[in-house]
Order: structure tokens, then sequence, then C-alpha cells
């Protein structure tokens, strides 16, 4: 008996030394985040039958990484668009737990952002003494004082606070400040140096946002109007490094880059160069099949887009002329798609340079380049087709909760700690980088703080998965429902469209997700069964923001504020645990009326209410009016001056609830 428990006191020493190696380590960090990168757009992702009429990228940096680190074949990320995915990273939580599971609003003027009260990692680590530095695409809120980078954990910055760019000054600063040129055909010279900084005013566009320096706009005269963005923004970051890797404590830097997003721009030199360097890549991708048979614009119905077009008759014409007619559209599309394609290669390869020049500044010093973790992914999946990347051979793209939405290039490399190089098989997510990062950093996450995510290192060097039998979760808000994936290896539970069934895939033996399997009706309720658990604790929180207010409003606010539909977590799992419990709750403390109505809109409370809040907003949420009432149980708030239309009430009630409900006028 004592010799057992000695045995068994022995294996847990032995255990415990394998999977707590690199706790409080401190080793400098860089993470790098592409955005929009395609899963097969980088040599060490991309299968050896990878089919090379899709277009070979070549990317010798990032592969001579990844080929002396360990290679994450089953990363992913959190959600399948840009904003939310970040979200996860920096909060290491799920988006739709906190409300933020659309995209910021494109404005600058915004005073949304991802609420102050979760920590981000970066956080931590500056509590622990991390020189910390954020470069590129920021996309997490605008207002500063609560959600810029230096608010959130950031000694320093430098990039765009927005969730995109061009890639060259002249495009942006030629619309958001006051030009003032020599000539008409807006010459590189101004006539008055006092205008070089001078703003319009009136741009909220967050593409046309100037780079940002810390706080303050750059100047726009220390840049030349030409040069690339990627370029510059890897030229900030290696002069960061350069000051930090002589000092005692070690460094934290986000180099988030937004290449390759749209929209699709390189230098014309290496574009060219890129053709040169790749003789084959043109005629390849022009001919292939892929494009032939392409989803984007759907190449076999494109006789729909023409008879779209108004500047002839399309059905007066005679067969033999709608047939030209289709064929020239055809040809212009494959054009374009292929032109993109080469684009979006070019600024590929262009990333990988930059990111060779990190590598070479690192090991000016090869104790700082050696004790250096640079861990590499995607914010979400490529967009195929029309904007030129490649997921292959996963099925669809940005956006989709299949695959080819959330599983991306994904390597950690660390020479002091990865001395073998392999492939890690296991299920792997962006949100597993916050808690790993806090405990290589030696730090502690706050208490009360909700974490998706679990720490990886340890287990990522041994080969050992991080999850046993949890699976990860990615959900994509439609038009009153929500897309769900629920993955555990190696089996996928997919819920695509409110009216579509449950399906199930082998995403091991069919990464394509090609083959629904029927006959395992057990597993896939057991995936099912995981899902109503998971998102039963969040059920009742609503978006905190929309990504846009276009034509009176988002299609889906109004979605959110009907019990029938918000957010229809219940109709994709059937269940009536996941019936709403807030407002049939809050539906019992009171009710409104007339709904609709023209003059007054009453709110009878079956309990007396000291402090109440009522507030009609517009459907995009911009307040219209508010009244406060104390000690009432029968309050009212006067829309007689209000046009006819649908409005949002908002009602407060001692700072206990706040509800929200359609009203009519």
């Amino acid at each position: 008996m004592i010799k057992t428990t000695f045995i068994a006191f022995c294996l847990s020493i032995v255990s415990g030394c394998i999977y707590s190696q690199t706790n409080n380590t401190r080793p400098n960090v860089i993470v790098i985040l592409a955005d929009d990168l395609g899963y097969a757009d980088v040599g060490f992702n991309r299968a050896p039958n990878f089919p090379s009429e899709k277009g070979v990228i070549p990317t010798p940096q990032l592969d001579a990484l990844a080929a002396n680190g360990i290679i994450c074949t089953n990363g992913h990320v959190a959600h399948p668009f840009c904003g939310p995915s970040r979200t996860a990273l920096m909060t290491g939580v799920q988006p739709n737990r906190i409300g933020a599971q659309y995209n910021l609003p494109n404005d600058i003027t915004s005073p949304l952002g991802i609420p102050v009260e979760e920590t981000y990692f970066s956080t931590i680590l500056q509590d622990n003494n991390y020189n910390t530095a954020a470069f590129g695409k920021w996309h997490l809120g605008f207002e500063e004082g609560k959600y810029q980078p230096l608010d959130r954990g950031f000694d320093y910055f430098f990039g765009f606070l927005g969730g995109g760019k061009p890639y060259t000054q002249r495009q942006y600063d030629n619309t958001f400040y006051k030009w003032s040129h020599s000539n008409s055909n807006h010459a590189d010279e101004y006539n008055d140096p006092n205008q070089w900084n001078e703003a319009k005013g009136t741009i909220t566009n967050e593409y046309q946002d100037p780079l940002q320096r810390q706080r303050n706009y750059v100047d726009r005269k220390e840049f030349g109007l030409d040069e690339y963005l990627t370029d510059i923004l890897t030229d900030e970051a290696i002069n960061y490094i350069s000051e930090k890797s002589g000092e005692a404590d070690p460094f934290f830097v986000y180099m988030a880059y937004n290449a390759p997003h749209t929209p699709l721009e390189a230098p014309a030199d290496e574009i060219a160069q890129f053709k040169l360097d790749n003789p084959n890549f043109e005629s390849l991708v022009r001919n292939s099949d892929y494009l032939k048979e392409a989803g984007g614009y759907q190449l076999d119905k494109v006789e729909r887009e023409l008879e779209k077009e108004t500047s002839y008759d399309y059905n007066a014409l005679s067969q033999e002329e709608k047939d030209a007619k289709v064929a020239q559209y055809r040809s212009n599309l494959l054009d374009e798609y292929t032109e993109n394609r080469i684009i979006y290669a070019t600024m590929v390869a262009n990333m990988d340079k930059n990111i060779g020049r990190i590598v070479t500044e690192l090991k000016k010093d090869m104790d700082v380049f050696n004790n250096t973790v640079i861990l590499f992914l995607s914010d979400n999946g490529g967009y195929t087709y029309s904007k030129g990347a490649v997921n292959h051979p996963l099925y669809a793209l940005k956006g989709s909760i299949f695959d080819g939405g959330h599983k991306v290039p994904f390597f950690v490399h660390w020479p002091n700690k990865i001395t073998n190089s392999s492939q890690y098989k296991y299920q792997i997510s962006a949100l597993d980088i916050y808690p790993t990062l806090v405990d290589l950093a030696g730090g502690t996450v706050p208490s009360g703080k909700w974490l998706d995510g679990v720490s990886f290192m340890d287990k990522l060097i041994a080969g050992q998965p991080i999850r046993t039998e949890e699976p990860i979760y990615v959900l994509r808000p439609l038009n009153g429902f929500h897309a769900i994936s629920i993955a555990a290896n190696p089996y996928k539970a997919v819920k695509r469209s409110k009216n579509s069934a449950w399906e199930l895939y082998n995403i091991e033996t069919d990464p394509g997700e090609t083959t629904k399997i029927t006959n395992e009706p057990e597993i896939l309720q057991g995936l099912i069964n995981k899902g109503i658990d998971y998102v039963k604790v969040f059920k009742d929180v609503k978006p905190r923001w929309f990504d846009h207010e276009r034509n009176g409003g988002h299609p889906h606010r109004s979605l959110w504020f009907t019990t029938e539909e918000l957010p229809q977590y219940d109709a994709a799992f059937g269940s009536d645990d996941l019936a709403l419990g807030v407002d049939a709750y809050f539906n019992s403390l009171f009710s409104i009326y007339p709904n609709p109505s023209s003059d007054f809109v009453n709110v009878s409370f079956d309990l007396s209410v000291n402090n109440l809040e009522l507030e009609v907003l517009t459907i995009t949420g911009q307040s219209i009016k508010k009244v406060n009432v104390s000690n009432s149980k029968q309050p009212k708030i006067d829309i007689s001056n209000l046009e006819s239309g649908t409005y949002i009430l908002r009602i407060k009630a001692d700072d206990n609830f706040a509800i929200e409900k359609m009203v009519k006028i």
C-alpha cells in the first residue's frame, strides 16, 4: 500500500513537471494576426495535394518559422468576422456572451466599444511589467479614455482604430484632410504647410481615418503618399523591438496587419515581380475549374446578372446575341477574379517578407530571438473568389460557421522551449491565447473574470490535447437566428439556417464537410445537448451594437426586441431551456398600452417603482426623448410630436433592470 502510494506520488510529480514548465517564464511575445487570410494561402498550411490551379503563394518566411515550431492544424477563431474575433482574442470571452457578436459601426465618432469591465490580457501583461505595444488594426472602439489601445493595456500604439484601411496615404488623406494643391492634378506638394494636418471635420468613415501614433494622428508629411501600409506598420514594430530588446523587462507586441483584407491593393512593382517570379500563376488560375465553377458571383448564373442591366433589353436579344453577351460577361468576370487573386497573392507575399524583417531584427540578438514566442494566426477565414483567398480543402468562407469561416492558419514558435518541430492535431482556439499568455507572464486573471479558453503552452509542447470532451463553439447571427457550429474532434454539428436540420460531419476524415453523417444520432444529440448548456447562460444577452444602420436601421435590429425572435437560440436547438426568461419575467411586472398609439405610451407596473426612466429611441438606436418618474405605478411618455413609424421604448427601473420593447406610432 505504501509502495503504491509512493509510485502514485512520483507519477503526480512527473506529470506536474510535464505540464507546468512554462508558467512564469516571462518570454517576449509577438502575436501576429493576419486579416482574412485563406487557409491554404501559406505554405506551411498547404496540403501536398493542393491543386496548383488555385494559385500557390510562396511564403518562405512564415514557412521557416512554422517548420521550427508547432503547426496547429486544427486552429480556430471564435467568430467568422473581424471585430467579434478580435474581441474574443483580447478578452478571452465568446463574443455573444458580452453582446459583441457584430462588428462595431463604421464611425470614428461612435461612443461604442468593448465593455471596460472586460480586462484584456494585455492589461495583465502590462501590470506584470511587460512593455506592451499594438501595431496595425484595432477594431475594438474609438473613444479616448475607454476603448483605445492605451486604455486597454498597451504602452504604445501605432496604427488605425477602425476595421479597415486603404494601403497608401494618398487614398485616405485625400478624403480626410483639407488638401491644398499646387495644381489641379493633386500634385504631391501642398501650397500651404499650415493646412497639411487640417481635417475637413466631416469624415466619419473608419477607412478614411489617418494613421495614429499613441492618441494623435501622425503628421501627414511623415510618410510618402505611396508608401505601403504593411511596410510602414512593420517599420514601426521593428523600431519598437529594437528599442525594447535591450531592456530587462520583456516585451509584448501585437502585430495586427490588415493584409490581405480588402481593398485589394499592392505596389505595382511588387505585383509585376510576383508575376515574374511565378510565371504560371496567372494562366493556371485564369483557366482553372475552380474559378469557372466559382461560388462568389456564380459564373454559371451570369444571365441573371445581365438581366439586371438596363442599358439594353436583354430579352429582346437573339439567342446568339445572348450567348455572346454571356460569354463576354464570363470572360470579364474571370479576368477580374484572376487579377484579384494575383493582387491578393502579392499582398500575402509582402506580409511574409515583412514578417521576415521582424525575424531579422530579433536575430540581431539570438538570446532575444530564442526567448521570443511568435504566435501566428488569422482573424477569420479567407474571403474567396471575388476577394482573392483560397481556403482549400475547407468548405465556405469568411462569415460562415463551416470551417472555411473560422479554421485558420496557426502556429507557435519558441526556440527556447520548442526544440522539435511538430504538428498539433488537437483543437485549439484563439480564445486559449488569453490564459496562455497570462500564465507565461506569471500573471493572475482578475477575480470573477470569465474565460472561455484554456491555457495551452505546456500541453501543446507535450503534444497532448488541451480539451478532452468540451467542444469549441462558433456562433454567427443571421436574420433573427444564430447559425451554430459545435466541434469536438472528430465530429462537428452544424445548424446553418433557421429552417435547416442539424448536420453532423467527421472533420478529421472529411475536412471539406462534404458528407453528412446520418447514422450517428446519439453523437449528434450529445453535441446539441452540450450546445444547449453552453448558450443558455447568455441566451438573454442582446447585442450592444450593430455593424451598420443603413436604410433606417440594421435589418436584424428589430428582431432583437421581440420575444418571438430574440435571439433564436431556442429555434436552433428546439429546447425549452432556451426560451427567453428575461422578457417573460419583465412582462409579469408591467404592461405597455396602447400599442400602437398616437399620443402617449403608458406603462403600468404591478408594484411601485421609486426611480423610473422612460426613453424613446429610433430603430437605429438614437435617443429622441427621455423622462424620469418617481414613485409611480403608471408612468407615461408623450409621443404626440413624433412621426408615424416604429420606435424602441427603453424602460429602466430602480437601476435594477432595463428592458426594450418595440412601439408603433
